[in-house]
């Protein structure tokens, strides 16, 4: 019985066939494996007490001991030697981090680093038992390989013990969620992910699209009230408006894609975001090693000579035209693909455009660097899912196995300075977005074009027609 607002689905796709448990065993031990060693690579960095966790500790740290938000630098020896701290971020989390933040610096990191792999493992057991569409209980068989061909990305992730797994499990979680009937929780763990990364606020337009008007509600209720009122109370009313605004301006002004151009900050090879990386192309930027955000770095590691890539010589302004163009183009297209209601789509139409929101994600950050890759996991778990289930001469599935190929491969791009400076991870995005993108047109010219695998049907979105 399909209670939902959702199109009802085909009935007459047959079951998928189950893993033996010989295999599910296998994959699970593929599973263990992997956290085992992404483990192993945290743990290292953690010894040594390296960013990027660093800057999330003793922001909590400063905060929990001064009562106020981390000036960036620390005392040693009496002495005063200025570092990095989170610019980026809202103040919710310098508040988050106090509880670690009142540990010692390896007991702190130690439980960060159980919190990731804790969110990495819900991650997959989500997307394959509620997202994939394919059997719930097979789970680590059919994610283990989507995990997998995003190896360095989740290395990386790991070794700088970054905030972006617990981000992709709260966006994870509020989509599944949502797909099972829940959409206030969906929209609190929606509003948590905001917090932690600007970002996701991408995906509270989506449920808006969708007309998912309670999600979006109780999303914005746990922004303004986790965020800004909580901030208030934590911080006191100067310091907290003082904080906010500081943020804003970093996030909407000099961090924003214009922004950073104009000033060529944050325009080195380590930076994928759009804007980035067509100024190292039509401009003569420098894409060598600078650290912008961290002295100590900037001291140590910033290399003298300028290396250019550029094919033009635009002005600045002109470049900075030119990438809001291309955002522009791409939210229209964004809103064009997602302007139906959830009422009138089948659920695996709801999904891809949801990937493709998420992947949007990451075209859209001013700065993208290679750990953010992890929240394409979604799109990969989603494509192999539709290979799964399209016969083998179509040919969708060759574009989707080419384009995941394609993906896979950007990753080499890393072993050069040159080769990530040209924006391969970045292009990726593009390329993975592709096969959802054709697909997703495909079902709205006929939803029987493509056999919907039967699983699909166990968790239609819900509707929500009093909105």
């Amino acid at each position: 019985m399909n209670d939902s607002g959702a199109t009802a689905l085909p009935t007459d796709t047959p079951a998928p066939p189950i893993a033996t448990r010989a295999v599910r065993t296998l994959a699970l031990l593929g599973v263990g494996g992997l956290l085992l060693w992404l483990g192993s690579v945290s743990a290292q960095r953690i010894d040594g007490q390296h960013p990027d966790f660093e800057y999330f500790y003793k922001a909590g740290a400063w905060l929990a001991e001064h009562g106020t938000l981390d000036p960036g630098y620390d005392v040693v020896d009496g002495e005063i030697t200025p570092r990095g701290r989170l610019d980026w971020y809202l103040p919710f989390v310098s508040r988050l981090m106090t509880l670690p933040g009142s540990l010692p610096f390896h007991v702190a990191g130690y439980l960060w680093l159980t919190i990731n792999l804790v969110a990495l493992l819900a991650v997959l057991v989500m997307l394959g038992r509620y997202v994939s569409g394919l059997p719930p209980q097979d789970w680590p068989v059919t994610q283990l390989l989507p995990v997998i061909l995003m190896g360095a990305y989740w290395l990386w992730e790991f070794r700088l013990n970054q905030i972006n797994v617990l981000t992709l499990l709260l966006i994870v979680g509020s989509f599944v969620c949502w797909l099972r009937g829940r959409p206030g929780t969906a929209g609190f763990w929606l509003g948590l992910a905001v917090l932690l990364k600007l970002t996701p606020a991408l995906l509270v337009i989506w449920f808006a699209l969708k007309r998912q008007f309670r999600t979006v509600g109780i999303a914005l209720l746990t922004i303004v009230l986790a965020g800004p009122v909580a901030d208030i109370a934590a911080l006191g009313p100067d310091l907290a408006i003082s904080a906010n605004r500081t943020w804003l301006s970093n996030a909407t002004t000099s961090g924003s894609h214009r922004g950073l151009i104009l000033s060529q900050r944050e325009m080195d090879w380590r930076n994928q975001g759009l804007g980035a990386v067509l100024s190292r192309w039509l401009h003569p930027t420098n894409y060598n090693t600078r650290f912008s955000n961290d002295p100590r770095h900037r001291a140590a590691y910033d290399q003298p000579e300028d290396r250019h890539l550029n094919v033009a010589e635009l002005s600045r302004p002109a470049v900075a035209r030119l990438t809001m163009i291309a955002v522009g183009i791409s939210v229209l297209l964004l809103f064009w693909i997602a302007r139906r209601p959830a009422s009138q789509l089948t659920v695996w139409e709801i999904r891809l455009e949801w990937t493709l929101f998420v992947l949007a994600m990451l075209w859209l950050m001013p700065v993208m660097r290679r750990y953010h890759m992890v929240w394409a996991l979604p799109a990969l778990s989603v494509l192999a899912t539709a290979v799964h289930y399209t016969p083998r001469r179509r040919t969708w599935r060759v574009l989707a196995l080419a384009c995941i190929s394609l993906a896979a491969a950007a990753q080499f791009s890393m072993w050069s300075m040159r080769a990530e400076a040209m924006g391969l991870l970045l292009a990726s995005v593009l390329v993975l977005a592709l096969p959802v993108f054709t697909l997703l047109l495909t079902l709205r010219r006929d939803r029987n074009a493509w056999p919907l695998p039967y699983y699909a049907r166990e968790h239609p979105a819900p509707a929500e027609a009093n909105d």
